[in-house]
């Protein structure tokens, strides 16, 4: 039986889950600029419920970026941390792949997005957007079809219409007004812990959890940081 808790803090949103074999549990606040005193009591309360500690966890997931650069770190810093005090390893995981997870967990039908492109957005400020596109395969996993990326607004739209995505999710809205065609396909959205447990267990049972002093966040800046990214799922 493996168990897994992962932690998500790259958005206003702050959530914490936790898997026992079949038994998932989870915790999600959103009150901005309140993860630091949020984080911990929530991995504390799931593992006392569960009647475990962080030493009988198989792995930690966490989200490395894009996202705020505080609320990053935060998520980071706990997860190395337990990390390194019960010596497990760690999974890391895009932001945008997550918060697309998300998405489809809130679709009834999610046969409706098979092989279907969404794209995924996050307001970097200052008139710049961090992107991603996915696709749901038949197997049920998501496949990224275009690096995470920091695009301007003119480019993010050429970006979409690249993609021509099913739905656009996260934080389009200031780029994307009511005028616009892709408007109805809008969907906001924060990504959850919940949905970052199933993308650990995959890497985990394929053996790319890694040592935690070995995980980095990803600050998008042109295409480096996605190959960086890429290199680590592929060894």
């Amino acid at each position: 039986m493996t168990s897994f808790l992962t932690i998500e803090t790259s958005t206003p949103a702050c959530s914490v889950a936790l898997q026992v074999g079949s038994a998932v549990t989870y915790r999600y606040s959103q009150e901005p600029r309140s993860h630091t005193k949020l984080v911990m009591g929530m991995v504390s309360e799931l593992l006392s419920q569960a009647g475990i500690t962080v030493a009988d966890l198989d792995a930690i997931g966490v989200t490395v970026g894009p996202g705020s650069f505080t609320g990053l770190r935060i998520g980071f810093a706990t997860a190395q941390g337990l990390a390194f005090a019960a010596d497990l390893p760690v999974v890391a995981v895009s932001t945008l792949e997550t918060m697309v997870a998300t998405f489809l967990r809130s679709q009834a039908k999610q046969n409706n997005y098979r092989d279907k492109s969404i794209v995924a957005m996050l307001d970097a400020r200052m008139g710049e957007f961090n992107l991603g596109c996915y696709k749901l395969t038949a197997d049920g996993q998501l496949r990224a079809e275009a690096e995470d990326q920091l695009l301007s607004g003119d480019q993010a739209l050429v970006f979409i219409e690249q993609h021509q995505p099913e739905a656009i999710v996260g934080e389009a809205g200031q780029l994307l007004t009511a005028e616009s065609r892709w408007y109805n396909k809008l969907a906001e959205v924060f990504p959850a812990a919940e949905d970052l447990l199933a993308v650990t267990a995959v890497e985990y049972a394929a053996g790319r959890a890694r040592p935690a002093e070995s995980i980095e966040l990803v600050y998008l800046r042109g295409t480096e940081a996605w190959q960086k990214r890429k290199r680590l799922r592929e060894e």
